[in-house]
């Protein structure tokens, strides 16, 4: 071995091994997981010692070469649902077998090249908890400021990785947790005359940016697809008018009742179902029907499995039952509280109350901050989304590229497995 690798040996077993990762905190092996030649952390960090606030997180290291690979934040929205537990539907390391009892490589996961680390926020998502009550009474603002102290205190954990470029991603309501946490990133910086965040880019999926044109969007896509008579539509328009592109503002009143009933019915009908609850089921996705798996099935070992155009719509009901299981949650170190409520990905028993009126702030005005520094920013929709459709989204970018003076590149189109896919 020459004199340079051995130096890069001394440096790994010094910062990659002992100083540079918090082994405490290394998972062994989650159950039923085949073998990787990566590593995995998981664990929490204490926000606020007062509170006894804390917030947990899964890290996982890059398949190759991960002390030269940059490191990616996923926050998952809701606002609510579980960044871990998402890791494990979209772009971590695994998804669950077809009995939920074990885990199989996803051949889609991020870690191929970026050190990923996912954080449960704000507290009362996945295993994030509080001690005081109030907190679980929260906003952009306080979900912010726990995101800001979480990372000070992970890098002091994690000190290899602080200088490494810095990716922050994520869907749905990460369409305020990133912008917002890379605004406080860059001040930061400023404010300490220095750069210990190296913040090269936001990847935002199907976001919420504006949220009362995003669901006026959902009923213009129900339109124009079809699923609901135009009438209908007309009704929407008439009685929710008073927001547009042009007047959104961050003091938007609330929906009135001769609004919201049409649009009650305008979900139901697009859908053919006798309950909001049930047509929410299905915007996901307009063409696959929603997973119908019984929890019983899945107890004695058996397969549960919904195959519709080769995605499995099982996944998200396998992956809540993998995450109860005892041996998985010893595992990843989680679920201290021994909370007597099952784990599911969004928190419907975690009493989360998060403000109203923050969902409706116009998050163009902090992009806009944020592609002034020079920080490009990535945006994702399905065309088959229904929760924040990308032809409303498609506007928001319209306007803030109009805002800024920017052109819009021309529309293209890719192609795979021969079908053509557009995209703008």
């Amino acid at each position: 071995m020459g004199l340079g690798g051995f130096l890069n040996s001394i440096y790994y077993f010094l910062f990659g091994g002992i100083i540079g990762y918090y082994l405490n905190d290394q998972i062994a092996i989650l159950p039923g997981q085949p073998n990787v030649n990566f590593r995995q952390f998981s664990g929490y960090i204490n926000v606020d010692s007062n509170a006894g606030r804390n917030l947990f997180y899964y890290f996982v290291e890059a398949e190759n070469d991960p002390l030269n690979q940059p490191l990616t934040i996923w926050l998952s929205g809701g606002p609510g649902c579980s960044s871990v537990g998402d890791s494990f539907v979209g772009v971590g390391p695994f998804i669950t077998t077809n009995n939920a009892h074990g885990l199989k490589r996803n051949l889609y996961a991020w870690n191929k090249v970026s050190n990923i680390l996912f954080i449960d926020s704000p507290v009362g998502s996945g295993w994030s908890y509080s001690n005081i009550r109030s907190d679980y009474e929260a906003g952009d603002s306080s979900t912010n400021d726990d995101l800001l102290a979480f990372i000070l205190k992970w890098f002091k954990k994690y000190p290899i990785f602080k200088y490494r470029d810095l990716y922050l991603g994520g869907t749905g309501y990460a369409g305020h947790f990133v912008p917002n946490f890379a605004k406080t990133l860059l001040q930061y910086n400023n404010e300490s005359k220095s750069c210990d965040f190296n913040l090269k880019g936001l990847a935002l999926g199907n976001p919420v940016l504006r949220l009362k044109l995003d669901i006026l969007a959902e009923h213009e896509l129900y339109a124009l697809k079809g699923m609901i008579p135009q009438k209908l539509y007309r009704q929407i328009l008439k009685h929710c008018f008073g927001i547009g592109e042009d007047n959104y503002s961050n003091n938007v009143a609330p929906w009135s009742e001769s609004c919201q009933r049409p649009m009650r019915k305008s979900v139901m009908f697009a859908f053919n179902v006798t309950s909001v609850a049930d047509a929410k089921q299905r915007q996901v996705d307009f063409h696959r029907t929603p997973c119908d798996g019984k929890i019983e099935d899945l107890i004695s070992g058996k397969d549960v499995t919904k195959i519709i155009d080769q995605v499995d719509m099982c996944i998200p009901f396998k992956t809540d039952f993998y995450f109860n299981i005892p041996a998985v949650q010893k595992a990843f170190h989680g679920n201290r509280t021994f909370s007597r409520f099952p784990w599911m990905g969004c928190c419907p028993h975690s009493g989360l109350h998060y403000s109203l009126s923050d969902k409706d702030i116009d998050m163009l005005p902090t992009l806009k901050q944020i592609l002034l520094k020079s920080v490009p920013i990535t945006i994702f929709s399905g065309d088959e989304d229904g929760v924040i459709p990308m032809i409303g989204t498609l506007k928001h970018v319209k306007t803030l590229a109009n805002d800024m003076n920017l052109n819009l590149t021309k529309n293209e189109a890719w192609h795979h497995e021969n079908k053509v896919i557009d995209f703008f």
